[in-house]
């Protein structure tokens, strides 16, 4: 039973950190404002702001790729050796970007009526908080 719980937040783990490698990807390799950005900004002026919005991007995809990548490390090597420290710590970083995304993302919706994706971030944060309370499960008084 511990090691289908520490297996589970492992793997519920890898799939948050994986959606970030994603992420970032799609963002490095944006071309063009991606449709929900695009309507944070009006038509007449996304061309003259491509320039900042693809430097912006590749700021946002790099750091999260890398954070993905990172993540990906403490899982399947102290995590996944039985460290405890390492589901607290990922607990608190994923927690923080995404609290963050998600309230950035509300504010922007607020100034400029842009879609919102807080409720992607919820989810992941919902995934972050079961993958660390199993993988904390698996920690019994005899371990």
């Amino acid at each position: 039973m511990k090691s289908t719980l520490r297996n589970s937040g492992i793997a519920l783990f890898s799939v948050v950190a994986l959606f970030l490698v994603w992420f970032g990807v799609t963002y490095l390799r944006a071309e063009t404002m991606l449709w929900f950005h695009a309507a944070a900004v009006p038509e007449r002026a996304r061309e003259d702001a491509l320039p900042i919005y693809r430097a912006l991007m590749n700021l946002i995809g790099g750091s999260s790729a890398g954070l993905g990548v990172l993540c990906l490390y403490l899982i399947w090597s102290p995590l996944q050796r039985g460290a405890r420290w390492a589901g607290g710590v990922l607990l608190a970083v994923l927690t923080g970007v995404f609290t963050v995304a998600a309230i950035t993302a509300e504010e922007l919706h607020a100034e400029t009526g842009a879609p919102t994706s807080w409720h992607i971030m919820g989810v992941l944060i919902a995934l972050s908080v079961i993958a660390f309370a199993t993988h904390a499960a698996s920690f019994g008084k005899n371990e």
